[in-house]
């Protein structure tokens, strides 16, 4: 097993993920702690890959390795979202199917296929249409809505799109900075939002942008 994506919290555990095979999970506050394994959903396990230089010494293995795991990082994600532990993955060719699934319980007895849509009708419609010949063209899953399950950010192009895969329908986009990293969290309450100033003025202010606006 090989942790491609940042742990997750749930459930009062944490969670370690390769997005090949599945999660392990432990109690990392527990006297003694038991690990968990929690395969992904039917049809979503990969094969197993080249063996590591540890194993046959044979570093071009490993930069294959390297770069498998990174590719398929684009495109899988497990995460929280309403409460619930939930896997999303799209198909790196078209029709670009994107799915997500939900973790039964806190344990995990299995996964429950949830959504399913057809990302580029979706994504056409929205505005975002699929560039033919192109090899850029596959959607990338980037974060899960933290409060909404339905909710699944993507990087499409140069863009980062929200699309509803209950009604099947892009409900949000922004442009992306060169350099971008995203990350789902929930703001308290009490954190109102504010202004910084204006680059180039001396008492402009201007209000903070939405990263991405799902009005």
């Amino acid at each position: 097993m090989e942790v491609n994506q940042e742990t997750v919290a749930f459930g009062g555990r944490l969670w370690w993920v390769d997005l090949t095979l599945g999660a392990v999970s432990v109690d990392p506050f527990a006297d003694q702690p038991e690990i968990r394994f929690v395969e992904l959903p039917s049809g979503s396990v990969l094969p197993a890959r080249a063996r590591s230089t540890e194993e046959d010494g044979d570093l071009r293995k490993v930069e294959d390795r390297g770069l498998f795991l990174r590719e398929v990082a684009k495109h899988r994600r497990i995460g929280l979202s309403k409460g619930r532990l939930r896997y999303a993955e799209v198909s790196p060719h078209d029709p670009f199917l994107l799915s997500s699934f939900a973790l039964d319980g806190d344990e995990g007895g299995g996964w429950t296929l949830e959504h399913q849509v057809e990302l580029r009708q979706v994504l056409a419609a929205g505005g975002y249409p699929s560039q033919e010949n192109s090899a850029q063209t596959a959607p990338q899953i980037v974060v899960l809505d933290p409060l909404n399950a339905n909710a699944i950010y993507l990087k499409v192009g140069e863009h980062v799109v929200v699309v509803d895969m209950h009604n099947g329908k892009v409900i949000g986009a922004s442009p992306l900075q060169d350099e971008y990293s995203l990350v789902p969290c929930v703001l308290p309450p009490w954190l109102a939002s504010s202004t910084i100033p204006t680059a180039g003025k001396k008492d402009g202010m201007e209000p903070i942008d939405d990263p991405v606006n799902l009005s």
